[in-house]
């Protein structure tokens, strides 16, 4: 076999050099003052949605915290953020549907009453899928949920660990998917107000109105794993 071209060599060493194991930061997001939100071994810092601690249904498996089964509510960040950059890697089951809302405040009922959403969801069309309505309005993972939609090349097939990234700053929200921009727009904007009004969410009180609150992965029902969850105040 022919060898490497000695540049190469030294890319891929430099490459392993810098890439974060699951739940550990780089070099880089150390400087930048990222702080992990999952130890990787334990569910400390969270807890199940006005619960205390997290139900049985969420557990750590393999370094990652995962829905095993519906029925564990939407786990919740203990702490509350205003302004973040927010990143971690998802996956979800065939066919299955999950999201990360943010600014999530505990006096409602759901965390998605006052708290926008990222969509997770097998953005892949198939004959036994379980919401292909959701598939159909485009609202894939990526995506704003329900205010802006999504591309399905995007993201990665079911099983396979996709990276999100949320930032959050005052009234701008910008949203990533494996490092594509899958939303950037103002609350305050008339295009956000626009999109608003043509969605579930147009005349809902509380919507979108905390400037600080809990992160909350959510419980659809479906196995959901996340690791490496670590945010940046801004």
């Amino acid at each position: 076999m022919k060898p490497l071209p000695f540049v190469t060599v030294l890319a891929a060493l430099a490459t392993t050099a810098f890439a974060a194991d699951p739940n550990t930061l780089t070099p880089e997001e150390k400087k930048e003052g990222f702080k992990l939100l999952f130890d990787g071994k334990s569910l400390d810092g969270w807890h199940t949605y006005k619960e205390d601690k997290p139900r049985s249904q969420w557990k750590v498996e393999d370094g990652a915290i995962t829905l095993t089964e519906g029925g564990g509510g939407d786990l919740t960040s203990d702490k509350m953020f205003g302004d973040f950059d927010f990143r971690c890697e998802w996956k979800i089951v065939h066919g299955g549907n999950s999201g990360i809302i943010w600014h999530a405040t505990e006096e409602h009922a759901y965390p998605w009453v006052s708290g926008p959403e990222y969509q997770i969801l097998d953005s892949f069309p198939s004959d036994d899928h379980k919401y292909p309505h959701e598939i159909e309005a485009k609202n894939l993972a990526g995506g704003l949920y329900a205010l802006k939609t999504a591309k399905p090349e995007w993201s990665k097939p079911a099983g396979e660990w996709n990276e999100a990234r949320i930032v959050i700053k005052g009234t701008q929200i910008t949203l990533y998917l494996n490092g594509t921009v899958t939303a950037d727009v103002d609350s305050t904007s008339d295009e956000f107000k626009e999109m608003l009004s043509k969605s579930k969410f147009n005349g809902w009180e509380f919507f979108n109105k905390a400037k600080k609150g809990h992160i909350a992965l959510q419980d659809h029902g479906d196995r959901v794993s996340f690791r490496t969850l670590r945010l940046k105040k801004l």
